[in-house]
C-alpha cells in the first residue's frame, strides 16, 4: 500500500503529468524538453500502474461488486412487473373515459340551449317592459309637464335608457319606434328642466329650482347642467362689466360730420362730469344688481343641490366667486388699458370703487349664510390702490413743501389747507379699515415731513439760548416753528377724535407720529432749558458769598428775612417763565420739560446748602427760610402740572434736609443711622453738611484738594454713586486724622467719630 502511494506520489509531482491536470503554463516548456519516445514512455508506465491499481481494487472489492451485479438483476424484473400493472391501469383509465365523456357533451349542449332560452327571455321581458315604459312617458309627455310629471318622466327616461343601455337592441324593429320616441321625449324633457331651472333661478323659486335638479339628476346630467348655468351666468356677468365700463366721449362736433384733418375730438363742456357719473351709476348698478343676483341664484342652487345628496358640488359658490374674480380681473385689465378715462375714474376715486365691493359683501352677508366665501380679491384692486395711494401721499406731502417753499414760516391758514387735506383722505378712506391704516401711514409721513422742514428751519447759537435780555428774533422764530407744530398736532388730534370709524391701528399710526411733534418741541426748548440751568447754577452759587451765613456776630434773635440770592433766583424763575416758557403754546410739553428744571434747581440747592462754610446758627435759621422759599421759585416752574419721580426724590430730599437742620449733629447722625433718614437725605450731603460746622482744622473735600466748591459741584454730577461720593468725603477725614496723630493731640474732634460712622455706612451697606 505504501508502494502504491508513492507512485500515485510521484505521478502527481511529476511535472509531465501535470499538464494533465489543468497546468497549461508548463505545457509547453515540458513537451519541448522531452522527446515524443520518453513522452509515451512515460504514459505506458502510468497506465501500467493504473492497471495493476485496478485488478488490487477489484480483487479487493470483488463480493460487493457481485453483490451489486445481483441487485440490478431484481431491479429488472421488479421493472417488468410494473410495466404490465402500468398498461393495464391505461386501459382502465380509457374505458372510463369514454364513459364520462359522452355525457358531458350531452349536458353542456343542453346547457348552451337552456342559456340562449334565458337570454331570449330576458329580451322579451326588457322589451315588453320598454313598451310599458314608452306608453307611460308617451301618456306623462301628454300633460302639463309641471313639477311632478316632469319629474316621472325623467324617471321613465332614465329607466328607459339603462334598459336600453344594459342590452343591446339594435336591429330591433318591434321596439325601434320606441327609441326614436324615447330619444324625442328626453330632449323635450331636458329643455323643459332648462327652462324651468332658468326660470325658478330668476324668481328664486326653490321648488322649480328643486324640481329641475331632480330632473337633472335622473337624466344623470346635472354636472353638465350645472356647467352650463354657470358658464350662462359668467357670460352675462362678463357682458354687463363691459358694457358698464364702454363709455364713449360725446365731442362737441355733429356726429355725422368728419373732423377737419389734424383735429382730436375735444369733450364737450361738462362731458367728463357726466361721464364719470355715468360709470359709477352703472358699476353701481352691476354689483348691486347683476353681480348680487347672480351671486343669490348660486347659493340657492349649491343648497339645494346639498339638499339632494350632491357632494361633489358642495363648493360651487366658491369656484363661482373664484371665476367670478378671474373675470372681473380680465374686464377691468382691459378697459382700463383701452380707456385712460376709465383708469383715471377707478384710479382716482378708488375709494369709491372698493366701497362698491364692500357694499355687495355687506348685501351678501344679510342674505347669504355662507359670507365667507365672498372675500374680495385685493389682487384685482391692487393697481387701483397703490395709483390711488400714490396720489394720496402727493395730496399729503405736496402741501407741506409748498408752505415751506418760500422764506417765511407758513401761515396758520396753511396749516389748515393741510388739515383738511388730512381729514379728506381719512374721511374718504374709512370704508375699509386696511385703507384707513396705509392712509394713516400717509398721514404720519406728512406729520414727519412737516417735523423735518420745522426742524431744518430751527435756529441755534447764543441768540437762541439767551436767557439774560428780551427774546431775540432768533427765540421768536423757534417760538412761532414750536406753536406751528403744537397747533397742528392739535388740530390733527381733535380730526382723530371726531373720526369714530378710523380703526385703532389707524390712530395708533397717527399718535406715534404726532409724538414726533412733541419731541421736535422739547429739542427746541433743550437749548433754552439749559440755558436757564445754568443760570440757576450760577445764582445759587452765589450763597456762598453771603456772609450772614458764616457771620458769628450775627444775633439769633435778629429778624431773619429771604436771603438775597433767592430773591434773586426766584425773580430770575418767575421772568424766565414769564418771558421766554409762556410764549410756547403747548405748555404740557413745556411742563415736562421744567419738571427736570426744577429737580436740578432743587438738587444744586440742597447739593451747595450742605457746602456753605462756616454755618452759624443764624445761618443756619436764615438757611432754613431759603429752604422755605426755594419751594416758592420751584413752585413757578411746576404750575399746571406735578412732579415726576425723580423730582418727586429730590423733592423729599429737600423736606428732609429741612427738617434735619435744626438739630445737632449727634442727633442727625443717629437718625440717618437708625433709617429714619429714610425720608429722603443721602448720607454723602449729610457728611457735607457736618463738614460746615467742623472746625477749620477738619477742611471739606474740595478745600483739602484744592478745588472750588463749583469743581466739587461738577464732580458729584459726574459721580452720583454715594458709595463714590462718601469715599472722597473719607479721603478729607484720613488727612484729618493724620495730622492729628502727627502733632500728637490728645483727642479728636467731637464731630470726627460722628463723620466716621457716616463713611463706615458706606463699607458695611454697600451704598
Amino acid at each position: 500500500m505504501e508502494e502504491i502511494t508513492r507512485n500515485w506520489k510521484d505521478i502527481e509531482n511529476d511535472d509531465f503529468f501535470k499538464q494533465f491536470f489543468n497546468d497549461e503554463s508548463k505545457k509547453n516548456d515540458i513537451n519541448q524538453i522531452l522527446s515524443v519516445a520518453q513522452q509515451i514512455n512515460k504514459l505506458g508506465q502510468a497506465i501500467e500502474i493504473l492497471n495493476t491499481e485496478l485488478q488490487k481494487q477489484v480483487l479487493a472489492n470483488h463480493e460487493d461488486l457481485l453483490s451489486q451485479a445481483t441487485w440490478v438483476e431484481k431491479l429488472e424484473s421488479v421493472l417488468s412487473i410494473m410495466q404490465l400493472h402500468v398498461q393495464s391501469l391505461l386501459s382502465a383509465v380509457e374505458r372510463l373515459r369514454g364513459k364520462i365523456i359522452d355525457p358531458f357533451n350531452r349536458i353542456e349542449t343542453q346547457t348552451v340551449v337552456l342559456a340562449r332560452l334565458h337570454e331570449t327571455s330576458d329580451l322579451l321581458r326588457r322589451v315588453a317592459r320598454m313598451q310599458h315604459l314608452s306608453k307611460r312617458l308617451c301618456s306623462q309627455m301628454t300633460n302639463n309637464m309641471q313639477g311632478p310629471d316632469i319629474i316621472k318622466a325623467a324617471n321613465s327616461l332614465h329607466e328607459l335608457e339603462h334598459l336600453m343601455m344594459d342590452t343591446d337592441l339594435n336591429g330591433l324593429d318591434v321596439i325601434a319606434d320606441d327609441q326614436q320616441v324615447v330619444k324625442s321625449h328626453r330632449t323635450t324633457v331636458q329643455r323643459i328642466a332648462t327652462h324651468t331651472l332658468s326660470q325658478g333661478l330668476q324668481t328664486m323659486d326653490r321648488t322649480k329650482v328643486s324640481t329641475a335638479v331632480q330632473v337633472f339628476q335622473n337624466l344623470r346630467i346635472v354636472n353638465g347642467a350645472i356647467d352650463n348655468v354657470i358658464d350662462t351666468a359668467l357670460s352675462e356677468i362678463e357682458k354687463i362689466a363691459t358694457e358698464s365700463l364702454d363709455v364713449t366721449l360725446t365731442t362737441n362736433q355733429d356726429l355725422g360730420k368728419r373732423a377737419a384733418p389734424g383735429r382730436a375730438a375735444i369733450p364737450s363742456p361738462g362731458s367728463s362730469g357726466n361721464l364719470r357719473t355715468r360709470i359709477w351709476e352703472n358699476l353701481e348698478r352691476f354689483f348691486q344688481d347683476t353681480l348680487y343676483t347672480h351671486c343669490l341664484q348660486i347659493e340657492l342652487l349649491q343648497r339645494i343641490l346639498l339638499e339632494h345628496h350632491t357632494k361633489e358640488l358642495d363648493e360651487l359658490s366658491q369656484k363661482f366667486w373664484n371665476s367670478v374674480n378671474c373675470l372681473l380681473s380680465k374686464v377691468l385689465i382691459e378697459r382700463t388699458q383701452g380707456s385712460s378715462f376709465v383708469k383715471q375714474a377707478l384710479e382716482g376715486e378708488y375709494p369709491k370703487f372698493l366701497r362698491i365691493f364692500l357694499d355687495l359683501r355687506k348685501r351678501l352677508k344679510e342674505r347669504s349664510q355662507s359670507i365667507g366665501i365672498y372675500k374680495i380679491n385685493h389682487d384685482i384692486l391692487l393697481p387701483f390702490e397703490n395709483a390711488y395711494l400714490s396720489r394720496s401721499v402727493s395730496r399729503l406731502l405736496d402741501p407741506v413743501h409748498t408752505m415751506f417753499s418760500g422764506e417765511g414760516l407758513p401761515t396758520q391758514d396753511e396749516i389748515d389747507g393741510l388739515i383738511r387735506t388730512i381729514t379728506n383722505e381719512l374721511s374718504v378712506s374709512l370704508v375699509d379699515d386696511g385703507l384707513s391704516t396705509v392712509v394713516a401711514r400717509n398721514v404720519g409721513k406728512a406729520i414727519r415731513l412737516f417735523c423735518l422742514k420745522c426742524e431744518q428751519g430751527l435756529l441755534v447759537g447764543g441768540e437762541a439760548s439767551q436767557v439774560i435780555d428780551s427774546p431775540t428774533t432768533v427765540q421768536q422764530t423757534n417760538v412761532s416753528l414750536a406753536n406751528l407744530l403744537y397747533y397742528l398736532s392739535s388740530q390733527i388730534t381733535r380730526v382723530i377724535a371726531n373720526l369714530s370709524g378710523l380703526p385703532s391701528e389707524g390712530s395708533s399710526i397717527i399718535s406715534v407720529a404726532l409724538k414726533e411733534i412733541d419731541l421736535l418741541t422739547k429739542n427746541i426748548l433743550s437749548p433754552l432749558l439749559a440755558s436757564i440751568n445754568d443760570a440757576i447754577e450760577s445764582i445759587i452759587l452765589t450763597m456762598h458769598d453771603d456772609a450772614e451765613f458764616r457771620d458769628p456776630s450775627s444775633p439769633l434773635g435778629k429778624e431773619i428775612n429771604c436771603s438775597l440770592y433767592m430773591r434773586e433766583l426766584q425773580g430770575f424763575i418767575l421772568r424766565s417763565v414769564n418771558t421766554f416758557l409762556i410764549p410756547y403754546k403747548n405748555q404740557t410739553v413745556v411742563a415736562e420739560c421744567c419738571k427736570s428744571v426744577a429737580s436740578r434747581c432743587i438738587e444744586l440747592f440742597v447739593r451747595h446748602a450742605c457746602l456753605l462754610r462756616p454755618l452759624t446758627d443764624f445761618g443756619k435759621a436764615k438757611l432754613i427760610i431759603d429752604f422755605s422759599q426755594i419751594e416758592v421759585a420751584v413752585a413757578l416752574l411746576c404750575r399746571g402740572g406735578q412732579l415726576g419721580s425723580s423730582e418727586q426724590q429730590q423733592y423729599r430730599t429737600l423736606r428732609a434736609l429741612k427738617a434735619l437742620l435744626p438739630l445737632n449733629a449727634d442727633e442727625i447722625v443717629q437718625k440717618v443711622l437708625e433709617g429714619e433718614g429714610d425720608c429722603g437725605v443721602p448720607p454723602s450731603l449729610v457728611l457735607l453738611h457736618l463738614f460746615s460746622i467742623a472746625p477749620s482744622e477738619l477742611e471739606s473735600p474740595h478745600q483739602s484738594t484744592g478745588w472750588s466748591v463749583s469743581r466739587l459741584s461738577q464732580w458729584m454730577d459726574k459721580h452720583p454713586n454715594e458709595r463714590d461720593r462718601l469715599a472722597f468725603c473719607s479721603g478729607s477725614l484720613e488727612r484729618y486724622q493724620l495730622t492729628v496723630r502727627q502733632q500728637n493731640l490728645p483727642t479728636f474732634h467731637p464731630l470726627f467719630p460722628l463723620m466716621k460712622k457716616l463713611v463706615n455706612l458706606n463699607e458695611h451697606q454697600n451704598l
